[in-house]
């Protein structure tokens, strides 16, 4: 809440109003960004107040934020509120670079024709990322494993890659080749790869299944089946404790040289289950999700948040019993994603069963947002049309949108 004395700058536009400057904030504050902005036109102390960046930030915090959703034929995104309405569009240009360097964010990673791609909510640019040799492999034969984060020193948006290869020609083993790319830049740098087999996608679209930033450090999950490189490796890989978290450090942009301990509640070497990571209310969580054998249609999501990551310390947060659209059971893939904690505690997610393609085929995911409230231990949809996979949650001001 802003001190009285910054409110007090904001006198009200008409002086037969009885309301104090400090009364008349908290009324503004709960006005809809579409009707603050017709009042900018209603005199020029009103028009500054909606430009505030303190005004702006304490209105977006009291919004619970709109769904990125990837929508048509992927060429454009539909944000939308939590009833479904959409209430901006940005289209997918061309390929270009259009995301400022140095934007504070957040930023969004999403998968477009198979071209990764960035999106800026705020102004609605989108960059395209390389496209080099390896790049162009990611999707056929290799699989790709992203993160995007900020670095807070320099202010720079840095993406890591880490592209995952079966390779049986050279001894059965894994290969794994890991690159730096800076926004603003022009090409992919090589870094080191890390220790441990890195985990990677293998859902369309899924970009950052197995990884979350935080403060500049992406966080990653190691291949519970062959972690030692090793596809055959049997003993060598049995050996490691799968149960932990890998960690890159955007700034100095090399691999931390050992893993941080995952919750000890989770089994890893259940591999009937899928573990993923994510950032909820600025921590790491981690998720734990498998399906009823008992009844196909429904998933148990277990989430951990790390409340001492350094010594292993997690607190298990919510445990969500989910129905899942699935019309091929026998070709589950869970690919549930948590987006945002509200201020009532409901917790917005994303997920993926399969409807039939009425062929042999792999049948298409089947993307919904749902709202799950720990209350009262039920969920309600958020009604999406057309959408093909969700890339993020806003969280900034919608008077920054509704302004342009």
């Amino acid at each position: 809440m802003e001190p009285a004395s910054k409110r007090s700058t904001v006198p009200p536009a008409d002086a037969s109003i009885v309301l104090s400057p400090d009364e008349l904030w908290e009324v503004l504050l709960r006005v809809p960004a579409k009707a603050l902005c017709r009042f900018r036109s209603v005199c020029r102390s009103w028009r500054s107040l909606f430009s505030d960046p303190s005004f702006i930030k304490e209105h977006a915090a009291l919004r619970p934020g709109l769904i990125l959703a990837l929508a048509g034929d992927n060429d454009r995104i539909n944000m939308t509120d939590l009833s479904g309405s959409v209430v901006r569009q940005i289209t997918i240009g061309p390929e270009h670079v259009g995301v400022s360097r140095k934007h504070p964010g957040p930023l969004h990673l999403f998968l477009d024709h198979n071209r990764v791609r960035v999106v800026d909510p705020d102004t609605g640019a989108a960059s395209t990322l390389p496209s080099d040799g390896l790049q162009r492999s990611v999707g056929s034969l290799y699989e790709g494993s992203y993160a995007l984060g900020r670095v807070a020193s320099t202010g720079q948006h840095k993406v890591l890659r880490v592209v995952s290869r079966y390779n049986y020609s050279a001894n059965r083993r894994m290969e794994q080749h890991c690159h730096v790319f800076t926004l603003g830049d022009d090409r992919w740098r090589p870094v080191a790869s890390t220790f441990l087999c890195v985990n990677f996608h293998t859902a369309p679209y899924h970009v950052v299944a197995h990884s979350a930033v935080i403060q500049g450090v992406a966080y990653f999950l190691p291949h519970r089946k062959f972690p030692s490189f090793d596809i055959f490796g049997g003993a060598d890989n049995s050996a490691i404790d799968t149960n932990c978290v890998l960690a890159f450090d955007l700034h100095t942009e090399e691999w931390r040289p050992a893993t941080l301990a995952g919750p000890p509640a989770i089994d890893n070497t259940n591999l009937d289950c899928e573990v993923t990571l994510a950032k909820l209310s600025g921590s790491l969580v981690m998720l734990r999700h498998s399906i009823d054998y008992h009844d196909y249609s429904m998933a148990q999501i277990d989430v951990w948040f790390a409340t001492d990551l350094e010594n292993g310390v997690w607190v298990k947060g919510h445990s969500i019993r989910l129905e899942l659209p699935m019309a091929e059971p026998w070709m589950f893939a869970s690919n549930v994603r948590l987006l945002r904690v509200l201020d009532d505690g409901r917790v917005v997610l994303y997920y993926s069963g399969n409807h039939s393609s009425g062929n042999w085929s792999w049948p298409e995911p089947d993307w919904r947002t749902r709202i799950y409230d720990p209350r009262t231990k039920t969920c309600t949809d958020v009604p999406h049309h057309g959408v093909r996979y969700i890339a993020g949650m806003y969280r900034g001001s919608m008077l920054c949108l509704e302004s342009q």
